[in-house]
């Protein structure tokens, strides 16, 4: 018995893509095999190959013109690349609380110091409420996505850096954030060619 093709297979295939990319499905570098993945979500290997393309037109997969599609390899130069759009980004962020700071400082509230500083970054983004810069900044972290992992081995155990980052946030005090933010971002890009090899 044959089973019915969903009324969306792309919408169908791109979920599943992005699934397996946020698993950690795709090796760096590898290529990724269009029919395996058809047959594996049960679709024909048109909506996976639409759906891969979609990807690649957001930077989370690479296109090869004639090689096909593989998961990309950041280099230390697209990290830091990456890292410093982040960081305009929450520069962004940190403008936008036309009803003043009480949004911002719920937001950063319920943010757990354990789950690390990306955690905080996404709170920072999301009380903003502009939708460009929530989907730029899901679009980054979603590259960067292995490297934020391997990232996290980095973290001061004691999870200072996300606390006195709160605390800034809590007392009002936006210049030091920034400056908290600049101080971390010079960290984190000096780790940059460490990460390449950690998140390989």
């Amino acid at each position: 018995m044959q089973t019915a093709e969903p009324r969306d297979p792309y919408g169908t295939a791109l979920g599943a893509m992005k699934r397996f990319a946020e698993a950690g499905r795709f090796v760096p570098g590898e290529p990724i095999v269009v029919t395996e993945l058809a047959a594996e979500v049960g679709l024909s290997a048109t909506p996976v190959r639409e759906a891969l393309a979609c990807l690649a037109g957001q930077g989370l997969i690479e296109r090869r013109r004639g090689r096909g599609y593989f998961y990309p390899a950041l280099t230390a130069a697209e990290i830091i690349d990456l890292f410093e759009l982040q960081l305009a980004y929450l520069h962004a962020a940190l403008t936008l609380y036309p009803r003043g700071l009480t949004p911002l400082r719920k937001a950063v509230a319920g943010v757990d110091p354990r789950d690390g500083v990306q955690a905080l970054f996404d709170a920072v983004i999301t009380q903003s409420t502009n939708a460009a810069l929530l989907l730029a900044h899901q679009r980054v972290a979603d590259r960067l996505k292995a490297v934020l992992k391997a990232e996290r081995t980095h973290e001061d155990p004691d999870n200072a850096t996300v606390k006195i980052m709160v605390e800034a946030i809590v007392q009002g005090r936006i210049p030091d954030l920034i400056g908290l933010l600049e101080t971390h971002h010079e960290r984190r890009c000096a780790q940059a060619a460490t990460l390449v090899i950690e998140a390989a």
